[in-house]
């Protein structure tokens, strides 16, 4: 069982123990009404304050402003950090690190004999590695995965059973990919003829760049003719559909089941709360954030916060539902 002390805590994180006690250690992390004092806690929503003061922890994450009040009324240690989310991050990658059930290159994968694997990789039985594919160090393909012709994947990049990554498709360093992902399908480009729907070739590929993790049967169409890009340290969500030539810029997170039509642009740390949709074609800024089920059908200008369907800036929106609320109460009032 792995464990670690406050002193390779605070070594390794940037947060503070009140009181220091370097060599207490500890072996996991729980909540708050779970934990023990071989364990550490966290307080990040203020609404759990309560529990803090009865909790067994041997140690609690916390703020500077939380720990301002907890100090003397709890008998944990206090591990104060500006950021207490990123904190607890951290702190849990310490004690859990993913463990697979196979390593080496099993001889029951298919590889062409012009791949490049790295000899420190781990290729599960059933994999497809095809024509001049590269698969860097330390990368874990689980089976079922296809890696399709020309196609790169960088070094400790993790692929859960039955990913796709076709041809032609790069990613970089240190990537998760959950079940089912496809990347590099074709995109949805047809023309129109009153006899037929005429295929358009997708002659483009995905890049995507180091850090990024995308969810379980997430789709990313390759381009038409340019490539489909997703940026550094990008988080995608389960059932999210990006369509092609759609750039997403880094830091962002998009949440499930959003989908974003070809060509349109996103900037950097956008957020897209969950059913977001996002008609082709458009740019959405900097730091703006989407709220869950908008239907975005024109450009978001950088910082803005927008909602609804079709979607305005949030304070319009709240307006507007605020608005109608009132009206349907009035009617249903003068009715009775």
């Amino acid at each position: 069982m792995t464990s670690i002390s406050i002193r390779e805590i605070i070594s390794q994180v940037t947060c503070e123990a009140i009181p220091h006690n370097d060599d207490l250690k500890f072996i996991g992390v729980l909540p708050l009404n779970h934990a023990t004092k071989d364990h550490i806690s966290f307080l990040i929503n203020d609404k759990y304050y309560d529990e803090t003061l009865t909790s067994n922890a041997g140690a609690i994450i916390c703020s500077k402003k939380s720990a301002e009040t907890l100090l003397g009324k709890t008998k944990s240690i206090l591990l104060v950090s500006d950021n207490p989310h990123a904190t607890l991050a951290k702190v849990s990658q310490f004690f859990f690190k993913p463990k697979h059930p196979f390593s080496g290159i099993s001889e029951h994968a298919i590889i062409d004999v012009s791949a490049e694997i790295h000899p420190s990789a781990t290729i599960f039985p059933f994999v497809f590695v095809g024509p001049g594919a590269k698969i860097g160090a330390n990368s874990t393909i689980y089976s079922g995965c296809f890696i399709g012709a020309a196609s790169t994947i960088g070094t400790d990049c993790l692929l859960y059973p039955n990913v796709v990554i076709r041809e032609g498709c790069n990613v970089g360093d240190r990537c998760i990919f959950n079940p089912g992902a496809v990347i590099g399908g074709d995109g949805f480009g047809f023309a129109p003829t009153e006899k037929e729907n005429i295929k358009i070739p997708q002659i483009g590929g995905v890049q995507i760049a180091n850090d990024v993790e995308i969810g379980a049967n997430a789709t990313i169409d390759r381009g038409a003719m340019a490539d489909t890009k997703i940026g550094y340290q990008t988080k995608i969500d389960n059932l999210v559909m990006i369509a092609h030539n759609v750039v997403v810029g880094d830091f962002c997170f998009i949440a499930a089941q959003t989908g974003i039509a070809g060509s349109s642009i996103v900037g950097n740390r956008v957020i897209m709360a969950g059913q977001v949709g996002v008609a082709g074609h458009l740019k959405i800024g900097d730091k703006s954030i989407l709220t869950a089920q908008s239907g975005i059908s024109k450009n978001v200008p950088a910082g803005e916060t927008w909602g609804g369907s079709p979607a305005r800036t949030y304070k319009e929106h709240a307006t507007t539902i605020a608005t109608i609320n009132k009206i349907v109460k009035q009617a249903n009032k003068k009715n009775n």
